[in-house]
């Protein structure tokens, strides 16, 4: 399931940005530790990229019990978004405009927006709750080199149900069992030529599934 959710929220913001998005998120993808760069030069490379959006598993809660064999767990995926800019700190979060409005670059304010039109109450085709928004925190918002770099972090949450797995489903069922009633002497011991006082015949058939 997991690996379900998360490829259909890349999927599902793919679609939208490539009809909403205006061209200007370079890459959607699942979230590597591309952050955790082990050089000034390593983290530029990833800057390059900008802007970008990733997405990754955050958390999972104990499952709730629904039933004999049912249970409901909850999820919550992030989504990372970064903007960078060569201008103020400012613009790498709010974005750059034309003096008519038009957008000349992104910010993570504006993407964090694309996420949400995207996302919000969508179940992606998949057997659960519909995605609802939780908490944006920054991540970064610093300067690197000649780059001023904005990351937010944008959890979404949903829920599914779960069912035990059959782990009996291989053996075979026993329908029916032949039971004799066999004569035994005082001492409650089988006698030499045993008789067979009576037979009888017990179906386990489940009544709902008998003809």
């Amino acid at each position: 399931m997991l690996a379900q959710i998360e490829q259909a929220i890349k999927d599902t913001l793919h679609a939208y940005n490539k009809a909403h998005g205006g061209g200007f998120v370079r890459a959607i993808k699942s979230y590597a530790g591309d952050f955790d760069a082990a050089s000034p030069d390593e983290f530029a490379q990833v800057v390059a990229s900008f802007p970008a959006i990733w997405v990754t598993f955050k958390s999972s809660s104990k499952p709730k019990k629904l039933g004999a064999k049912k249970r409901e767990r909850d999820y919550v995926f992030t989504v990372l978004v970064a903007a960078n800019s060569g201008r103020r700190e400012e613009t790498s979060r709010q974005g750059t405009f034309k003096a008519d409005g038009t957008m000349l670059n992104v910010g993570s304010y504006q993407l964090t927006q694309l996420v949400e039109n995207a996302l919000l109450g969508c179940r992606m085709g998949l057997a659960i709750d519909p995605l609802d928004a939780g908490e944006i925190t920054m991540l970064f918002n610093s300067k690197t080199r000649d780059q001023v770099v904005s990351v937010l972090a944008y959890d979404w949450h949903t829920s599914a149900t779960i069912s035990d797995p059959d782990r009996e489903s291989h053996l075979p069922w026993i329908e029916t069992v032949n039971v004799d009633y066999v004569y035994f002497d005082d001492d409650g011991n089988a006698v030499d030529d045993p008789r067979v006082l009576a037979s009888d015949q017990i179906d386990l058939t489940p009544l709902n599934l008998r003809a």
